[in-house]
């Protein structure tokens, strides 16, 4: 059951996500929107796996973040999986032979590209304010948007707020 909760919690952060990368890559005019779109929705596909086939792998690693806030995901990753999930995303995505548009996109290495800080930034989102919108860590990532979308704090909030209904 706990598997099966943390699972839904990935898919259901996955979904807002990719709504956010959508809104933030119309808003941006971006060509490739469609798979920006698809990139936010698969970000955390390595996750989801990690809950459907090794659940007791994915419980471990929840229990450490639970425990500790301030240790970064892909430590804790690398301790128990001895590999991070983002590159382990990108070794399956190659192996199945998804588009390399697709690919490069979910790249998380690649911040420099305006379409994968647009997805990096919705899945960022996503993540910071599934539990609330009060997350210490959405400034920064409301700063971010606000470079990349070039508009202000407060119009990044209230687009946030305006997708998230």
């Amino acid at each position: 059951p706990l598997a099966l909760k943390g699972l839904f919690d990935v898919m259901r952060r996955s979904r807002r996500a990719s709504q956010f990368a959508l809104a933030f890559a119309v808003h941006r005019m971006d060509a490739h929107t469609p798979v920006i779109h698809q990139a936010a929705l698969l970000h955390d596909m390595a996750e989801m796996l990690l809950w459907v086939h090794a659940p007791s792998l994915a419980l471990q690693i929840h229990a450490a973040q639970e425990a500790d806030p301030e240790l970064r995901s892909a430590e804790i990753q690398r301790d128990v999986l001895n590999i991070e999930l983002s590159d382990l995303q990108q070794a399956l995505m190659k192996t199945w032979r998804l588009p390399e548009l697709l690919t490069r996109v979910s790249d998380d290495r690649h911040t420099d590209h305006p379409s994968v800080r647009t997805v990096l930034l919705a899945v960022r989102v996503a993540r910071h304010s599934a539990v609330s919108w009060n997350n210490p860590a959405l400034p920064d990532d409301i700063e971010d948007l606000c470079n990349l979308l070039q508009l202000s704090s407060a119009a990044i909030s209230a687009l946030l707020h305006d997708i998230d209904d």
